[in-house]
């Protein structure tokens, strides 16, 4: 496998664009600080009961998460954009992985596995490769839109795919490109929005592509590929 090259996912948006999405993180950033400064300033007050700590003290904890997983996708963002997101080497079995994220995600998604994706392994970052295929099997694109990821698993000619169909309302091919380059305008969770562009840095420094396309006006096609390593004799050996 090549060494984890730069990918600098956003070098290519223009100035206009980049600025508009930096003061949109900026502004998203700031959003849990608001409800944590109320929290505090009410839990100064000597006459609150007990049951109103405890419900200022989960609003505190909630908003920490919030801010903290936040922090983490810029980070993991400025990892990519200095070429430093993976920092070691292992290999893992693609389908004991899906499975363990697949159960642990809150909509968990509809995953297919291909006869030719038993027993495949990837070779690299472990963690990393488990962020990239959390990010893209529990990706949400639309408010509203509770559908599943439903996701299909196969390889060949020592690259492994994964497709995702993913619920997006208004899909085009134009919003794709933009939300695999910038974060998402408008994300329908607490996040800021950069889950694609980190999968594709992720992928893009494990020598693999992440690209997608809308399939209808209603769903986007996310195609995750990777090198793969050819399992031991009998297993998996159309990979």
């Amino acid at each position: 496998m090549p060494p984890p090259s730069r990918t600098t996912v956003a070098a290519h948006l223009s100035p206009s664009l980049r600025n508009t999405w930096v003061d949109r993180v900026a502004h998203d950033l700031r959003g849990p600080l608001a409800p944590m400064q109320t929290a505090t300033y009410l839990l100064r007050d000597p006459e609150i009961d007990a049951a109103q700590r405890d419900e200022l003290l989960d609003l505190l904890e909630q908003q920490i998460r919030r801010l903290s997983q936040m922090i983490g996708e810029v980070s993991d963002f400025g990892r990519a954009e200095a070429g430093r997101l993976v920092t070691r080497r292992e290999r893992v079995e693609v389908e004991s992985l899906v499975a363990d994220l697949a159960g642990s995600l809150p909509t968990p998604p509809r995953v297919e596995l291909d006869a030719s994706a038993h027993g495949v392994l990837l070779e690299g970052d472990i963690l990393r490769i488990a962020q990239m295929f959390q990010l893209l099997l529990g990706m949400r694109l639309a408010r509203g839109v509770p559908a599943p990821v439903a996701a299909r698993l196969e390889s060949g000619r020592g690259r492994l795919r994964m497709r995702c169909t993913v619920a997006c309302l208004e899909a085009s091919d134009e919003l794709v490109d933009l939300l695999l380059a910038a974060p998402h305008p408008d994300p329908p969770d607490d996040t800021l929005g950069f889950g694609l562009v980190i999968a594709g840095a992720i992928a893009a420094a494990h020598g693999g592509r992440l690209h997608g396309h809308a399939s209808d006006g209603e769903h986007v096609e996310l195609v995750l590929e990777l090198p793969c390593v050819r399992p031991p004799t009998g297993r998996g050996a159309n990979a």
